[in-house]
């Protein structure tokens, strides 16, 4: 996948004028009480953390980003977005996976079914997702869905 394909230009319109979905009026396919008995497994295959625990650790932290949707690139000064959700997992997800795998936590993210953004904001402690017809919950799920893709571990 290439970096601009990242990029795509957002379904909603105006995408300044986006609000939270109201409970039952997003699209997720998922929510994340419906994962919550999955295992994610660590990089180094030495054990697996549950999504109950993950939850409990932060490492799902989402929060809406309504009043900031765009973010300037600090060099090019290129305005990017919009990025609906912060995920805030504060270093506790560099474990899931590998650098050397062919696919990055970002990339597992973007192909999940209505995310039409990744960027990291700051490496390993804020990622920007831009999903405007998922709540919170469905962003949760998709980053679950994304941690248990083997393609972001090397392969052995």
């Amino acid at each position: 996948m290439g970096l601009l394909e990242r990029f795509l230009p957002s379904t909603t319109a105006p995408s300044e004028n986006w609000r939270v979905p109201a409970p039952g009026q997003c699209k997720c396919e998922t929510h994340i009480e419906d994962v919550l008995d999955l295992e994610v497994p660590l990089a180094d295959g030495s054990k697996s953390v549950s999504v109950p625990d993950l939850l409990r650790s932060g490492a799902l932290a989402t929060v809406p980003a309504s009043e900031q949707l765009y973010v300037v690139h600090e060099r090019s000064n290129e305005r990017r977005g919009p990025f609906h959700w912060r995920v805030v997992p504060n270093g506790q997800l560099v474990r899931f996976g590998d650098p050397g795998a062919p696919a990055s936590l970002d990339d597992a993210i973007f192909v999940q079914p209505d995310v039409e953004s990744v960027l990291w904001l700051e490496p390993d402690n804020i990622l920007a997702i831009g999903a405007p017809r998922l709540c919170m919950r469905g962003v949760q799920a998709a980053v679950v869905f994304a941690l248990t893709n083997s393609r972001i571990r090397t392969l052995a």
